[in-house]
């Protein structure tokens, strides 16, 4: 398979405390024990992606199922080396922001210059008070003096909020602060982190406090979301239409795995790292029956783990006709609901 996009993940390692991020314990937002605490350096990038590979890219995305790229202390000099294999590549980095000084995003947008880049930027209200209900620890006003900053030196930024009932009261305001600082769009949509509940509790600095999903509804401001909810899969009827093998893409972390995708990589990452309660057991007996060690760019070298990966997909296929694993039938399976017995 031709691979034409990837999502990097470059490190697991994040300022903030979002209580229902898989790399927090919601029981006081803090990280959990079993993080490998991992950040990819430049001479790493380039063993994961040689030149050649970057030079067959479309577009690749930083973002993190456990880590935010900006805590990452080469980021630039790693896009500066994606550009410099492809000065046409696409990239985008995902962000809360709130990590660095408004000189390194300055930097960050002068680096871009010329380039079709963008910062997709996780913030989930118009207020101080209110952002860090979800994102714990992160700092409104400097969120808004760096992504000025890169915006007045000529960045390109999406503002990102996640909708719950204490902030869907500001999303309107959100999206006019957005408009006003120049920021080049806005999307407001649901957490899809409640597993159909109708609550998440968690405490923070000794308080507690619950997530609730909004009372209001989004649509035209909600990027296409096709997922089926987790409550709904065993009683839906789908084949899994691999998003992965119809885009072309690929997922690659910074302990060098090159898997399908950032769904099947953070499975596997709590499968060799989490505490036994959270691994997701029937995706295990995926992996377990497959040489993961071969997918490992930093173990067996790119061009062996390239192969590995089409090998990997033509493991799945076979799972994918019994609706299996679970996770590919909920984000890549067209649904088809049960007759009624």
């Amino acid at each position: 398979m031709t691979i034409r996009c990837v999502h990097y993940e470059l490190t697991d390692l994040c300022n903030a405390g979002c209580p229902q991020c898989p790399r927090t314990n919601p029981a006081g937002c803090k990280p959990e024990g079993w993080l490998a605490r991992g950040v990819c350096s430049l001479e790493s990038f380039r063993r994961l992606s040689p030149s050649g590979f970057l030079q067959e890219l479309d577009s690749a995305y930083f973002c993190g199922n456990f880590g935010d790229p900006a805590v990452v202390p080469e980021l630039i000099d790693i896009l500066r080396y994606c550009w410099d294999a492809k000065p046409t590549l696409k990239l985008a980095v995902h962000t809360n922001a709130s990590v660095r000084s408004a000189a390194w995003w300055e930097a960050l947008a002068r680096t871009a210059a010329g380039h079709r880049f963008r910062v997709i930027a996780g913030i989930d209200g118009a207020s101080h008070e209110t952002n860090r209900r979800y994102r714990v620890r992160t700092d409104f006003p400097r969120i808004i003096d760096n992504l000025a900053a890169f915006i007045a030196a000529g960045g390109e930024a999406e503002w990102r909020m996640l909708v719950f009932r204490h902030n869907e009261h500001e999303v309107d305001v959100a999206e006019r602060m957005a408009r006003d600082l120049g920021f080049v769009a806005f999307k407001a949509y649901p957490s899809n982190r409640f597993a159909g509940r109708d609550s998440f509790g968690y405490t923070h600095d000794g308080e507690a406090f619950v997530l609730e999903p909004p009372t209001k509804t989004f649509a035209s401001k909600a990027p296409a979301r096709h997922m089926i909810a987790p409550q709904d899969v065993a009683q839906t009827e789908a084949v899994i239409d691999c998003d992965a093998l119809r885009k072309s893409s690929a997922f690659i972390n910074f302990e060098g795995y090159l898997l399908p995708c950032c769904y099947i990589g953070r499975r596997l990452y709590v499968h060799e790292h989490g505490a036994p309660e959270q691994k997701d057991r029937a995706i295990g007996q995926v992996f377990d029956s497959f040489d993961m060690r071969r997918l490992n760019v930093e173990a067996v070298g790119f061009a062996a783990a390239r192969t590995a990966y089409d090998a990997f997909l033509e493991h799945l296929e076979p799972y994918w006709t019994e609706q299996r694993p679970q996770v590919c039938k909920a984000v890549c399976g067209r649904r088809r609901p049960l007759a009624a017995s």
